[in-house]
């Protein structure tokens, strides 16, 4: 997709999402591989806001969310606020594994490859897929299924002032 053509549907969305949906769903893919497939969520409650006029129709989500095994927790994405930065933090009773610039496990740092952007990593390995005529199990449509029902179970709930929302796709 042209920069021109993407620009234009983020700043005039005639779609829910702008750039939560755009953004966002790379976000919910990471949050999915630190869950793991045997505990997705299944639950979740949210609130959203537009903070920036020029980023319509919301900009900014915080939901709190139950895996199948019970766990609570939340998550954040904002593309509204002036602060900068990724982090994610899975804990539970054997330890917890934190990311932002580098990777936390238990106490023990480990650097992490940054190409500064998630597009290089997957268009490479969209392209490998292709040459090697094998599907890449992390882009398969029912994972971009479960990326995009995460987003919406937020927006849709936030629209009804945090209403609870099911979700059926997670378990992929």
């Amino acid at each position: 997709m042209c920069k021109l053509t993407r620009a234009r549907w983020r700043k005039v969305p005639t779609h829910q999402g702008g750039f939560l949906l755009d953004g966002g769903v790379h976000f919910t893919a990471g949050l999915r591989v630190l869950l793991g497939k045997d505990n997705p969520l299944v639950t979740l409650s949210a609130h959203s806001a537009q903070l920036q006029e020029h980023l319509p129709p919301v900009d900014t989500v915080q939901a709190t969310a139950k895996t199948k095994q019970g766990t609570i927790g939340t998550i954040s994405i904002s593309f509204g606020t002036t602060a900068k930065g990724r982090e994610w933090t899975v804990g539970s009773q054997e330890g917890y594994v934190s990311i932002s610039n580098d990777v936390n496990i238990n106490g023990k740092v480990e650097d992490v490859a940054n190409e500064g952007s998630g597009v290089i990593p997957e268009v490479r390995a969209w392209g490998e897929a292709l040459e090697t005529g094998t599907v890449n199990e992390k882009q398969s449509p029912e994972e971009a299924l479960a990326d995009l029902e995460l987003i919406e179970a937020m927006l849709v709930s936030g629209a009804q002032s945090g209403n609870p929302y099911k979700l059926e796709h997670q378990e992929v």
